[in-house]
């Protein structure tokens, strides 16, 4: 009976993740294909590039609320009617919306890269928030003063938190705990390998910088300069 409640919990979660929140917000606010923008990528780091923080901070808070909330709930729930599962149910529907998101069934399976929504996965993680808003506010610090290359900064940021939360799990030894630090890794890899191009590009040279704190302030200067 788990199973099947558990798929149906997966099915739904991967629909609502096939929502692309870089479309919408980019279309609905500027009438701009975000497809056709930038990189081309439908995820946050190419608002941030091509529309401003502002988008660029709703796209990454719709997304990480489009595989949080629901994760979350079936944490709950699956604790509630099958003692033991929640944390389990939580990951699997985490990982069925961050492959909705990456491989979207509305956009003809082009998505985005995963890193907003593989954020959430640990964010909503009632075990694992407190160390994520940790990482965040570090990696913010160092996007916004040392390094220049996004791509490196995220994959930094789902690297501590895959092996955090491996420890952690390890540690707590939780029902399904194989279960869960496959889920953990393969989502790990999957994000890895969609970052493939920007390693390419690293290597040849070719791979753009931003300037995020001009992202970030360059709006607020220009107005106190007028």
């Amino acid at each position: 009976m788990i199973a099947l409640y558990l798929v149906i919990a997966c099915v739904c979660e991967y629909f609502l993740g096939s929502l692309s929140f870089a479309r919408i917000c980019t279309w609905w606010i500027a009438r701009k294909d975000i497809t056709q923008e930038g990189s081309n990528n439908p995820g946050t780091m190419n608002v941030l590039r091509t529309r401003g923080f502002g988008e660029a901070l709703l796209t990454l808070a719709l997304d990480a609320i489009k595989v949080g909330v629901p994760a979350l709930g079936m944490y709950f729930l699956f604790n509630h009617f099958f003692a033991g599962s929640g944390d389990f149910a939580y990951f699997l529907v985490s990982e069925s919306g961050i492959i909705g998101h990456c491989v979207p069934v509305y956009y003809k399976f082009r998505g985005g890269k995963g890193v907003a929504c593989t954020f959430a996965m640990f964010l909503f993680n009632p075990h694992l928030w407190w160390i994520s808003l940790v990482c965040f506010a570090i990696c913010f610090l160092l996007f916004l003063l040392v390094v220049p290359y996004g791509f490196i900064i995220n994959l930094s940021f789902i690297t501590t938190l895959s092996a955090v939360a491996t420890w952690m799990y390890w540690t707590i030894q939780p029902t399904y705990l194989i279960g869960i630090l496959v889920i953990i890794w393969f989502v790990f890899v999957l994000v890895f390998a969609l970052h493939h191009k920007n390693f390419y590009r690293l290597f040849k040279g070719t791979e753009p910088k931003m300037n995020f704190a001009e992202k970030v302030f360059g709006k607020r200067k220009k107005k106190k300069e007028e």
